[in-house]
């Protein structure tokens, strides 16, 4: 085998490496890894604007917001209907994300259950817009499984990287209202500002 064919092998295995570390294997977003170190970027990126306000002025990504999402009674849904129900709504919840956002958006699989999306230079407000929208979405839309309509729903919550000091207290902020959304009737979006 030629240098360059081996290379080029290699550059292959790397990237489907690259793929097993930073991607969710099911859902095929990003894992907790890879949305931290993408997430980070953006975020290292805008406190930098805000240090040296002068010389980045004509920096063009100004905030970051995060929506955290949680399926509503997702072990009911495995009981009932069986764990390969409960992985393909997973990926129909997944997909219809990614029908939503923007390719410079970052979208993982935080958890089980739990997808996390980062949109780049959205405000609080414009992130709740699009986390109301994609919960509609889902709660018109129908898993077909085995023949079965299986409906479900998702809560949210929301936060800008305005009210925030790092990723670690952004996803705190994001979290405290997810978890107001859950325990006030779930199916529903809540903002952090709003806590």
């Amino acid at each position: 085998m030629s240098i360059s064919k081996k290379i080029k092998q290699l550059e292959k295995e790397i990237k489907k490496l690259k793929e097993l570390v930073y991607k969710d294997e099911l859902t095929k977003l990003y894992n907790r890894r890879g949305f931290k170190e993408e997430a980070e970027k953006f975020i290292s990126q805008i406190i930098a604007s805000k240090k040296y306000q002068e010389k980045r002025k004509s920096f063009f990504i100004k905030n970051f917001s995060l929506i955290v999402f949680d399926i509503d009674d997702f072990k009911k849904l495995n009981d009932e209907y069986g764990h390969p129900a409960g992985d393909e709504g997973l990926k129909l919840f997944s997909n219809l994300i990614l029908e939503r956002v923007r390719n410079i958006d970052v979208v993982a699989r935080w958890g089980g259950e739990e997808i996390i999306i980062g949109l780049v230079g959205a405000s609080e407000n414009d992130a709740y817009n699009i986390a109301d929208d994609i919960r509609e979405k889902l709660e018109k839309k129908e898993l077909i499984y085995h023949r079965q309509k299986i409906k479900f729903t998702v809560s949210g919550g929301v936060a800008s990287f305005e009210e925030a000091k790092d990723f670690d207290h952004l996803f705190d902020c994001t979290d405290k209202a997810l978890y107001k959304a859950k325990r006030t009737g779930k199916n529903k979006i809540i903002k952090h500002s709003d806590l």
